[in-house]
């Protein structure tokens, strides 16, 4: 388990505890994809992935995810990891038909392109800033989806991918600022406690998130021939929150980045993902 802004990993794949209040809650997953640089060796984009799922559905996602890791032979003392057990094209396509077929699961992008940030931006100048800022504009669509949640408001529980090296205490001193302030559209008393930030071993949840983060950055990042693999992405595109029009733009699927970055993309659907 971990405490405020330090981990400690389980070395054991545990599932999450019950619930303890009566009131029926949306667990959140967090990853991210890409780096908080912006060198000439950095990647162009930075992005967290959340994934959302009623509290009484996730032991199907749990076992979605334990099955996964059997199938793909993943050790025990080891996380699912996109990176290093799903580099080939027929186990991503297995992950993802895996996942996507899970009930109930909401999913939230946010993405940075760095070439859009202005040079005296702090953003630019500071990783911690860029990645406070990150997490909480994503923190706002778990909250606006907890709050829109199919059959009424509900509670929101947060797990975080943990940063080595990183201070979460700054991220947490950021979340209570913005929750002090009540400004923008989510409802911070939706979230419950402290958002938690785990190794990727704490849960299925944060290996889940893992996956569909993994699914951005194969459609994002090209390849040694400049090819794009957005098959994966595409097919979980059912799941990206949305508005009551149907579009993902600004809801579940925030991009920062210069006119035309993502409409350039060979793959990019006509309507938007």
């Amino acid at each position: 388990m971990a405490t405020l802004g330090r981990e400690t990993v389980s070395t054991t794949f545990v599932a999450r505890p019950q619930p303890t209040t009566s009131r029926p809650r949306v667990l959140a997953f967090v990853d991210e994809t890409g780096d908080r640089g912006v060198g000439p060796t950095s990647s162009r984009f930075f992005a967290m992935a959340g994934v959302s799922i009623a509290e009484e559905a996730y032991p199907q996602l749990q076992r979605a995810v334990i099955y996964l890791r059997q199938q793909l032979r993943v050790p025990a003392n080891k996380a699912l990891h996109w990176q290093e057990h799903v580099k080939r094209f027929s186990r991503r396509q297995f992950v993802t038909t895996t996942l996507t077929a899970v009930p109930g699961i909401v999913l939230n992008y946010v993405i940075f392109e760095k070439a859009a940030i202005p040079a005296t931006a702090g953003l630019r100048s500071s990783q911690a800033t860029f990645y406070n800022y990150t997490a909480g504009l994503l923190m706002e669509r778990l909250l606006l989806t907890a709050e829109h949640w199919p059959g009424g408001a509900r509670d929101l529980k947060v797990d975080l991918g943990h940063v080595r090296g990183f201070n979460h205490d700054e991220t947490l001193n950021y979340f209570a600022l913005k929750r002090s302030r009540a400004q923008g559209p989510a409802n911070w008393g939706l979230l419950e406690g402290v958002p938690r930030f785990l190794g990727m071993m704490s849960n299925g949840g944060m290996q889940a998130a893992d996956q569909f983060a993994g699914m951005l950055s194969a459609a994002l990042k090209p390849d040694e021939f400049g090819g794009f693999e957005p098959q994966h992405l595409l097919h979980a595109r059912p799941l990206i929150r949305r508005n009551w029009q149907g579009r993902s733009d600004g809801y579940g699927f925030k991009v920062m980045a210069q006119p035309n970055t993502m409409s350039s993309f060979p793959w990019w659907p006509s309507g938007g993902v």
